[in-house]
C-alpha cells in the first residue's frame, strides 16, 4: 500500500475513532450509591483498547511510527474538542470540583478517555518501537523473524 494512502487511512480512522470513543466512553458501570459507589468506566476502557491496537495495527503494517503518531494525534484532537466543547450540548463532563461532586463517574471516564486518548499513543508507538527493533534485530544475527500467517498482519509476532 502506497504510503500517502495509508496516512491518508490513518488519519480518517483516528477521527472516526475519536467520534466514536467519545460516544461510548460514558457507559459505566457503578457498584454502589451514585456518588459514593465504585466507578468501573468500561466504555472509556473498551475505547482505548480499541484504540491501542488500531495504532499498533497501523505502525505494524507500515512498518514505521509515522502512522501511529497520525492515528493517535486526531484520536486525541477529536477527544480533546469533545472535552472542552462549551455550552449544552456536551457528550464529555469537563472536571470541576462541582462536576465531580455531582457525577464522580462521568467525569472519571471523560478524564480516561481524554488523556487516556494520549497515552495510548504513546504506548503504541513504544510498541511498535520495540516489535520493529526486535525483527530488525533478529534480520541483523541472520534469523528470520517471526512471520506473520498468510494475509495477516504482523501482530502475531
Amino acid at each position: 500500500m502506497a504510503r500517502p494512502v495509508l496516512l491518508g487511512i490513518c488519519f480518517a480512522t483516528g477521527l472516526i475513532w475519536g467520534a466514536l470513543g467519545t460516544l461510548i466512553h460514558g457507559n459505566l458501570w457503578i457498584i454502589g450509591g451514585t456518588q459514593t459507589g465504585l466507578v468501573l468506566p468500561w466504555g472509556a476502557a473498551l475505547a482505548l483498547l480499541i484504540a491501542l491496537m488500531a495504532q499498533i495495527w497501523a505502525g505494524l503494517t507500515a512498518g514505521r511510527l509515522t502512522e501511529t503518531l497520525v492515528m493517535g494525534a486526531s484520536t486525541f484532537t477529536v477527544a480533546s474538542i469533545a472535552y472542552g466543547w462549551p455550552g449544552p450540548d456536551q457528550l464529555m463532563v469537563p472536571y470541576s470540583p462541582q462536576a465531580y461532586e455531582l457525577v464522580p463517574g462521568p467525569v472519571i471516564a471523560s478524564g480516561l478517555w481524554w488523556l487516556g486518548s494520549a497515552g495510548v499513543t504513546l504506548l503504541a508507538m513504544v510498541l511498535v518501537k520495540w516489535i520493529l527493533a526486535r525483527d530488525a534485530y533478529r534480520r541483523a544475527q541472520g534469523l528470520r523473524p517471526r512471520q506473520p500467517p498468510p494475509g495477516g498482519s504482523r501482530l502475531g509476532s
